[in-house]
């Protein structure tokens, strides 16, 4: 949730350190539902203005495409739904196109990814493993992970 109250700012245009310190702090308040769905919709209004996806978004790496933040805010998405599902005892079955949309996409940065430390081994799997679980697997979840945990 948090992450997708920084689409706005930096899609319009702006810098961190333009941002600064406005989403420190509690960003849930009384109702987490209802902020994270609202945080949700605002990203998707930002992506979604005339012109958004061809900006320049000032990420703290560097410069790149709106639209590869779209990309990666899209990943990020999916596969930390998987782990909050996975985490909580439930599954959960993404639409099998977003699935594909997202493995294609993932292909070309895994490595990147993987060398920068932000994502763990790939998890081997046999061949009759979903395509849902290859994603996951890539991102070095285990798509065979059972432990619950209590979700506070």
């Amino acid at each position: 949730m948090g992450e997708d109250r920084w689409v706005e700012p930096l899609v319009a245009g702006k810098t961190i350190a333009e941002v600064g310190d406005a989403l420190d702090g509690d960003l849930l308040g009384a109702d987490p539902k209802a902020a994270a769905e609202a945080a949700g919709k605002v990203a998707l209004a930002a992506f979604a203005e005339r012109g958004a996806l061809a900006r320049t978004v000032h990420l703290s790496f560097g410069d790149i495409p709106a639209e590869e933040y779209a990309w990666q805010m899209m990943a990020d998405h999916v596969v930390h739904a998987w782990d909050l599902a996975a985490a909580s005892g439930n599954e959960l079955a993404v639409e099998d196109e977003l699935i594909a949309a997202c493995a294609i996409w993932w292909r070309e940065w895994e490595e990147a990814y993987r060398g920068a430390g932000a994502v763990a081994d790939r998890v081997a799997l046999p061949a009759t493993a979903s395509p849902q679980e290859q994603l996951v697997a890539a991102f070095g979840r285990d798509p065979g992970w059972t432990e619950v945990h209590d979700v506070v």
